[in-house]
């Protein structure tokens, strides 16, 4: 990116952070991804070339640093710099969702995003105890309809092949619905009532599911009212 020329330090901060993608990459940074896989299926749209290469930038300007990881594979690592960007980030989301948030046309809808999404969202305080396996079936796509979540030990595994556990509660739905559910356009007992959602396991499970099901950090900030 083309430098300003000016000593601002917001102007400073800009010529690195106001590449299409980096804040993309930084916020799934700062919500644990390391490895190079897992920052691809953060922002799908982003190319193997564009990511590495933003990834370098982010290296050469201090914000971030290559370690190997105990598999022997390189991880990156945010460093003091990287992380003080954190207030910074969740400021423009809070802003985002509150003055400018999508209205969610079609091209916007992306079964893995927002499942990838939602496995860092769990409420994992309040997961009854010894977890579960959640099963999401997306009732209007073709490909990546199916995924599982194995919610144990305060960690949560995204699969989109059967992992082989017993499912405990299952949720069949339409993107769309998904969608609205996480970012807080919907409530989960709304969409129950107007059979949007499909929900099968055990009574007290089910009750339970609007106290851990995943929304965004964002949800909150909503100007909409929530139904």
């Amino acid at each position: 990116m083309k430098g300003y020329a000016s000593f601002c330090p917001i102007a400073k901060a800009t010529e690195i952070l106001a590449e299409r993608w980096t804040l993309l990459v930084l916020r799934d940074m700062l919500q644990g991804s390391r490895r190079f896989s897992d920052l691809r299926r953060g922002v799908p749209q982003m190319s193997q070339t564009l990511l590495s290469r933003r990834l370098q930038t982010l290296e050469q300007a201090g914000l971030i640093a290559r370690r190997p990881a105990s598999n022997g594979h390189l991880e990156y690592h945010l460093t003091r710099a990287g992380e003080e960007l954190r207030p910074v980030i969740d400021a423009v989301g809070h802003w985002g969702q509150h003055w400018v948030r999508s209205r969610l046309t079609p091209d916007e809808l992306d079964p893995g995003v927002v499942m990838w999404a939602m496995h860092r969202h769990f409420a994992l305080e309040s997961v009854p105890l010894g977890g579960f396996v959640l099963y999401i079936e997306i009732a209007d796509v073709t490909q990546l309809k199916c995924w599982w979540f194995v919610v144990r030990d305060g960690e949560v595994d995204l699969c989109w092949d059967d992992p082989g556990h017993d499912v405990d509660i299952s949720l069949y739905a339409d993107l769309l619905t998904l969608t609205q559910l996480y970012i807080g356009d919907l409530s989960l007992l709304r969409a129950r009532a107007l059979g949007k959602v499909e929900i099968h396991g055990p009574k007290d499970l089910v009750r339970d599911m609007p106290a851990w099901f995943p929304r965004s950090k964002f949800a909150d900030d909503n100007p909409l009212p929530v139904v």
